[in-house]
């Protein structure tokens, strides 16, 4: 006979192990990441990354077409390479575990990230003087776009989001940018286009980056600034509970304001606490949003962002070769494309001759032209007066698809972007301006004198004496006003103006600031 103590042992043995069993019968099976849903696109010929969550230890195979990967769950979560395959507009993406998941619909296209601030995330509904039409007719399931959905803290839930294909229903929450970039390497491509659209409105670029990229940029101010006002909460207890004081003060000050917008009782709008759920604090983004969709196999990435950062050109010039660095880093593609949308036109506070924005506008072309794998698209001639969110985005977008076709698509006979100035040298009462990347001819159209500055060695400014292109419309001639001594040349150096200086493909030169030699 047994001791009574090892029956109650074992007694308890059995049970515990029963209930644990229990437990793990209890978590999902294996599944799929959120990014990954029917509609979705993957990147056609390149090897394939997928992902998700599952019961440790279970195994799971990935079938594709004619192609499979097997793995098995560790600490929660799988991942796994399908071997590239090529254009297929419609199959199905099977994951076999403890349990079968399909999902339909699954195109095999082009893939691009769709990363930025607002002018990337402005939607095709709130630009509708220009895109009325397209939203009335939207009908094509070869355009589609995954929205993750805003979220500044990663601890917060994340709303449900999937693929949406570009429909009268989906099409008015489309980004405009990204649509019409998508729309034309589809008419030039002819496979399905996916945006993976992960942007959010007035954020810094710090904020789509980790610490240790901005530590390693040399932006350990920022960080120092940013740890001292987190050390403001305790926990974030401390802080979600200020979040709720400041969220409902902020809504009774909005109700008054609205029933009667002059009253004098009515004070200064409540200031958002800086916390957890500052969406331009450091990493945040990086962590709450851009997380989610890393490494999603793309061809590269659109990048509109800087209005945030305008005014600190020289903490951008670290900031942005950090952050491409690191999104080529985590998508484990030293060569992934990174094509930038340089500043277009501010808010009505920035005065229109003031520089400002001006000199992140330089920051954003020198990095562009100094990587092999990027490329800038000049917006500032479809700016508008006061309007931080100009609503005409087409042609930001083909912009944009210029640089892919021509750079990552090899595609020739157009330029890929557009000309800049590369020197400014005096001979005798002129001054010659070189450009690169011309394709083609300059043409003035209008009084380009308005928008070219000389400057001398005080900064003080006057017009060209004269201003002409040389006879092969390659380089720009200047007359020098007598009496003056010119050091430098400016073009479109500021915040706001219309441009004059285009190519003969209608591309307009980037502004400049340029020593004379």
């Amino acid at each position: 006979m047994l001791p009574l103590c090892f029956v109650r042992t074992f007694r308890q043995h059995v049970r515990l192990t029963c209930a644990l069993l229990g437990l793990v019968s209890a978590l999902p099976a294996a599944e799929f990441a959120p990014v990954f849903t029917s509609g979705a696109v993957l990147q056609r010929e390149h090897p394939i990354a997928l992902w998700g969550t599952g019961r440790e230890g279970e195994a799971v195979t990935i079938e594709l077409l004619d192609k499979s990967a097997s793995t098995v769950v560790k600490d929660g979560r799988w991942s796994l390479t399908l071997p590239a395959l090529p254009a297929n507009p419609s199959t199905t993406l099977r994951l076999r575990g403890d349990k079968v998941v399909e999902l339909a619909d699954v195109a095999l296209g082009e893939v691009w990230l769709g990363l930025g601030q607002s002018n990337m995330e402005w939607r095709l509904n709130q630009c509708k003087d220009f895109t009325a039409g397209i939203l009335a007719t939207a009908d094509n399931p070869g355009i589609r776009q995954l929205k993750i959905p805003l979220r500044p803290y990663a601890g917060d839930p994340m709303p449900a989001y999937s693929w949406k294909k570009f429909d009268r229903a989906n099409a008015p929450y489309f980004g405009a940018v990204a649509y019409f970039f998508a729309a034309e390497l589809q008419k030039k491509l002819g496979v399905t286009v996916g945006i993976v659209n992960c942007s959010f409105g007035g954020t810094t670029i710090e904020a789509w980056m980790s610490r240790e990229a901005l530590a390693a940029a040399g932006m350990g101010a920022i960080l120092a600034e940013h740890d001292k006002k987190m050390a403001a909460w305790s926990d974030f207890a401390a802080f979600d509970q200020a979040w709720k004081d400041y969220e409902a003060a902020r809504k009774a000050y909005e109700t008054r304001q609205k029933a009667n917008p002059s009253d004098p009782a009515l004070g200064t709008q409540p200031a958002e606490p800086y916390g957890y759920r500052t969406k331009a604090r450091p990493s945040g983004l990086h962590e709450s949003m851009l997380a989610l969709v890393t490494p999603y196999t793309a061809r590269g990435a659109l990048w509109y962002q800087g209005e945030n950062n305008a005014g600190k050109p020289a903490e951008y010039a670290k900031m942005l070769p950090a952050f491409v660095a690191e999104l080529r880093t985590a998508w484990r593609r030293p060569e992934l494309p990174v094509f930038i949308g340089q500043l277009s036109s501010p808010t009505a506070n920035w005065p229109d001759e003031k520089e400002g924005y001006a000199p992140l506008r330089e920051v954003q072309r020198a990095f562009a032209v100094s990587d092999a794998h990027s490329g800038f698209a000049v917006t500032l001639d479809y700016g508008e007066r006061g309007n931080v969110h100009p609503i005409n985005k087409q042609p930001v977008g083909e912009r944009f698809a210029r640089l892919a076709l021509a750079r990552t698509y090899g595609q020739t006979g157009f330029a890929a972007q557009s000309p800049y100035a590369t020197k400014a040298t005096r001979v005798a009462d002129k001054i010659e301006i070189s450009f690169a990347d011309l394709h083609g001819r300059l043409e003035l159209r209008a009084a380009a004198s308005a928008v070219l500055r000389l400057r001398d060695a005080s900064g003080t400014t006057q017009a060209p004496a004269s201003v002409a292109l040389s006879p092969d419309g390659k380089r720009l001639l200047l007359g020098v006003p007598a009496g003056f001594q010119p050091a430098a040349v400016t073009y479109a150096y500021q915040n706001f103006c219309a441009l004059s200086l285009f190519t003969d493909e209608g591309l307009p030169a980037s502004p400049w600031l340029l020593n004379l030699q």
